[in-house]
């Protein structure tokens, strides 16, 4: 909520229904929903955020330390174990469920990570990793610079050759020109309007060569 560039942009309405909400109705079938876990933040700016989700959309909250984000999805690890866990980013309200299964299938013990953001050929706004959450509870926040402690999964790109990376590509690679995420005022304006998808990104997902 207290993004700098769109301050409050989660509880912003978007098709009528508050951005988040639009999130979470992603993933409304497919099994996945009661895996769901919505990670903020304790500062009281977040206050809003976490109360809607909890009490409007009946999904669990987890809440951390605001900018060592690391840091709090290593804590959330701790209320919520599990083998692999996936992030999605909050501002993809066009994020496809499909695409998150396929990558969830490709998650094997001979891998650390399960990402299609290794080559960006995906629209931003349908970026998927998987993390080994072993894995993600042995970084030490302590030795990551801010930006990684803040972008919970950069450390992984910034250090490739430390962990077993499973890449997954777009069959339609044009699609990573087509913007789906929301930074800013503007971009909410543009995704309501009616935006061009494929039939599933899901569809789309190839294992890279």
């Amino acid at each position: 909520m207290s993004s700098a560039r769109f301050p409050g942009k989660m509880l912003a309405p978007f098709r009528g229904r508050p951005l988040i909400a639009q999130v979470l109705e992603r993933f409304r079938d497919g099994g996945l929903r009661s895996h769901v876990v919505v990670l903020t933040s304790v500062d009281p700016t977040d206050d809003p955020l976490a109360d809607f989700v909890a009490n409007r959309c009946g999904v669990p909250v987890f809440r951390g330390e605001l900018d060592n984000v690391v840091d709090r999805f290593q804590a959330a690890l701790a209320d919520y174990p599990c083998e692999w866990f996936v992030r999605i980013s909050g501002d993809s309200p066009l994020v496809d469920a499909a695409l998150v299964q396929a990558m969830i299938g490709w998650a094997d013990r001979e891998h650390d990570v399960v990402s299609n953001v290794v080559r960006r050929t995906f629209p931003p706004g349908q970026s998927v990793e998987c993390v080994r959450s072993e894995v993600f509870r042995a970084l030490r926040s302590g030795d990551l610079t801010s930006d990684q402690r803040e972008h919970v999964t950069k450390v992984f790109y910034d250090r490739p050759g430390g962990w077993r990376m499973r890449s997954v590509i777009c069959a339609e690679p044009q699609w990573a020109g087509v913007r789906m995420v929301v930074d800013q005022l503007e971009d909410l304006r543009a995704l309501e309007a009616d935006v061009a998808l494929p039939k599933s990104f899901g569809e789309l997902a190839r294992l890279a060569a």
